[in-house]
């Protein structure tokens, strides 16, 4: 995610100032909540309306900018946390969320809950700021968006579309762990819609993989196997929903008969 690509409104600078000088005051964040709301949509064209965590097109959410460190209190703390108020207008700190990975929920079908709300765990709990200042001692045990390579710790299960972790080191298995459960990414209805996307890109993988051993005989084929590949080249696009998902199934089916697989990964 790329966030300096924002673009904000006329003055809301010097109006997240103001609020921010308030809440260093004794405001309540909550109070000057229209000025990180007026970045809503400009943070929502980053990604195409998608949700930054579970990557579901977002058509309605009442809190879809999220503060990814808690400008309220901070359960995970192992003190009391009156939240990191200081980050509630600091665009860094805001990252665009679907209502089910925002706000605590329960599926009560299928007996998961989950929902970040005032959930902010991290790697080294003795590592937590409580007062004003940097935190880059901190390592977020959530996996963010916004960072490089915290994307490719998640992936999903081909057969059901839940959510699975992909690494194999202690740290970063439990980190896609926590997120899963934390951002409700096993939510029974997003593992339905991720599944339909997974069933539709193995089809597409088996199409491909038999048009490219017939180009190979045939050049006439050439065309359809280069349609479907543009097809799952879209599937992996970060405009596609659950294009991360899509890009840790596409990874697994790569072997040396069918070198055009990684060259989609890397096109």
């Amino acid at each position: 995610m790329d966030r300096s690509k924002l673009v904000q409104p006329a003055g809301w600078l010097q109006r997240a100032q103001v609020a921010a000088l308030a809440v260093a005051g004794g405001a309540d964040p909550n109070d000057h909540s229209t000025v990180w709301r007026e970045l809503k949509n400009g943070l929502a064209d980053l990604l195409h309306d998608k949700c930054w965590y579970c990557e579901t097109h977002v058509d309605r959410s009442d809190n879809a900018v999220d503060h990814f460190r808690p400008k309220g209190r901070v359960s995970d703390a192992a003190s009391p946390h009156s939240g990191y108020r200081w980050l509630a207008f600091d665009p860094t700190n805001f990252r665009y969320a679907c209502t089910y990975c925002n706000s605590r929920r329960k599926d009560v079908e299928a007996g998961t809950v989950g929902g970040k709300a005032d959930r902010f765990p991290l790697v080294n709990e003795a590592n937590r700021v409580y007062v004003a200042g940097p935190v880059t001692q901190e390592r977020p045990m959530l996996l963010d968006p916004c960072e490089l390579a915290d994307w490719r710790l998640l992936g999903c299960q081909q057969e059901n579309g839940q959510p699975c972790t992909t690494s194999n080191d202690p740290v970063a298995k439990q980190r896609a762990e926590i997120s899963i459960e934390v951002f409700h990414l096993h939510y029974e209805p997003t593992c339905k819609r991720r599944h339909t996307a997974a069933v539709q890109l193995m089809s597409d993988v088996d199409e491909g993989k038999r048009l490219f051993e017939q180009a190979t005989q045939d050049t006439a084929r050439e065309q359809d196997f280069k349609t479907v590949a543009a097809r799952l080249r879209r599937a992996i696009d970060r405009d596609a929903p659950f294009s991360g998902d899509m890009h840790f199934l596409l990874r697994g089916q790569r072997s040396e008969d069918h070198p055009w697989i990684q060259e989609l990964l890397e096109a």
